[in-house]
């Protein structure tokens, strides 16, 4: 009984860490999109919400074609059209928190003034984009940050 106890212990374990050390599969999306090249314009443009709401939206293709009549030099034209012609946005989430932690982009871009670099990464510096999220992002991280920026350590106020 011990011996079964002990390997559920130890398959339990092995799970956790596997878990938090390996990480998330690459994502792949429809564009190299150049987070550098588009230095000069303001998160928000694209990622409407980030300084509003509890999310940070990804542009829908009218976003990118409101400012690119066509294909920028380095998109194969046939990509462009495709994203063109995307009734939704075709960006995929690199970042992902758990179901049960609640993250508000509002409070901490607008009402903490927090850099996107915080949690993102150098993202802004980019040529193609990450295939995971460059910075992984743990409990422990989020709650250093909180201690340093004098903000609330209450569970309750990120997990729901």
């Amino acid at each position: 009984m011990s011996r079964a106890l002990g390997l559920a212990a130890y398959a339990v374990g092995c799970s956790l860490v596997w878990a938090m050390a390996w990480p998330p599969p690459a994502v792949t999306q429809p564009l190299a999109f150049d987070h550098a090249r588009h230095a000069g314009v303001a998160c928000g443009v694209c990622h409407a919400g980030v300084e509003s709401s509890s999310r940070a939206g990804f542009p829908p293709s009218a976003v990118c074609v409101a400012c690119h009549a066509s294909a920028p030099g380095q998109v194969d034209g046939r990509a462009w059209e495709a994203l063109s012609r995307a009734a939704s946005s075709p960006w995929t989430p690199v970042t992902r928190l758990p179901e049960h932690t609640w993250f508000s982009h509002r409070r901490h871009v607008a009402l903490a003034r927090l850099d996107c670099a915080s949690c993102h990464g150098d993202v802004g510096r980019r040529t193609t984009p990450p295939p995971r999220n460059p910075v992984r992002l743990a409990m422990s991280d989020c709650v250093a940050c909180h201690r340093h920026e004098g903000a609330s350590e209450d569970c309750a106020a990120c997990h729901r």
